[in-house]
């Protein structure tokens, strides 16, 4: 059978990474529960920061988001001011509406900065020509903030995500599976990925792929093709060799199913094998 190829946008299955570098900004709502290693409450400047961000790009202010941007702002996966801002545009052409919730899960002193790892949540529709899909992401990043020494005002200098993982789901029932890859593996390891479905399929058919994608700016920008392929089995199975330098990876599983469509994506990283996590 020949396979069918399914359109769609790279991170439009990565919207919560999206999210977290461009339109949040590790952003945090007000009233939203904050800590950190010693339990003491982020500095007022860093609160206020992250709650300007929210508020502008609530009101798609995108002038007033970059406004938050260091000039010299610097991506861990390749993006400038530039690139932050096209992204920035693609997202908020493709949703009409976003809700976001986020911790403070920890802060720090560096000097004349400020280091925070937040914790992003979100939820929302995609506008799609086969219909409005679900969206729910979750990231983790890290961000570096620094006052500018003109306007007195904390930027953001930098950013590294460290976790992120979203669901989009159409129709009225869409393909239900559990999808395991790990967060982290050793550059050149072997790794194995599951897409195991979890409910009873019948006779329905089930089509499915998964991609691989470095995470860079193309992810971000471009789009590419899911070649979808009928399922022998209750789900995608893969084993698969990480590439041999550091970096991070899109994982995108997509399942079609009769009654509707689910894609799942999270990140890889891909670590030096002394700094994987223990």
């Amino acid at each position: 059978m020949n396979r069918l190829v399914f359109p769609f946008a790279r991170r439009d299955c990565a919207i919560a990474g999206a999210l977290s570098l461009s339109v949040l900004i590790g952003g945090v709502l007000p009233g939203l529960a904050q800590s950190s290693a010693n339990d003491a409450a982020p500095p007022e400047v860093l609160q206020a920061a992250v709650a300007e961000a929210i508020s502008r790009a609530n009101e798609r202010d995108l002038d007033g988001v970059m406004e938050l941007y260091s000039p010299n702002f610097e991506h861990a996966d390749g993006l400038d001011v530039e690139q932050t801002r096209e992204a920035i545009a693609r997202l908020w052409d493709k949703h009409d509406e976003l809700t976001y919730d986020a911790t403070i899960a920890e802060w720090e002193r560096q000097g004349e900065a400020l280091e925070a790892t937040v914790v992003t949540e979100l939820q929302g529709l995609q506008d799609s020509p086969r219909g409005d899909l679900q969206l729910t992401g979750t990231a983790t990043v890290r961000n570096r903030y620094l006052r500018d020494a003109e306007s007195g005002q904390l930027k953001l200098l930098d950013q590294t995500v460290l976790q992120e993982s979203t669901t989009l789901t159409s129709g009225d029932r869409p393909p239900q599976f559990e999808l395991n890859v790990p967060e982290a593996v050793a550059m050149g390891a072997e790794y194995d990925l599951e897409a195991v479905v979890t409910q009873p399929l019948g006779e329905s058919v089930l089509l499915g792929a998964v991609l691989a994608d470095a995470a860079n700016v193309d992810s971000y920008l471009e789009d590419v093709s899911f070649p979808l392929q009928p399922l022998q089995a209750g789900g995608l199975f893969r084993r698969a060799d990480a590439p041999f330098k550091p970096g991070s990876e899109w994982i995108s599983v997509m399942l079609v199913g009769d009654g509707g469509i689910t894609i799942e994506g999270r990140r890889l990283n891909i670590m030096r094998r002394d700094d994987l996590p223990q």
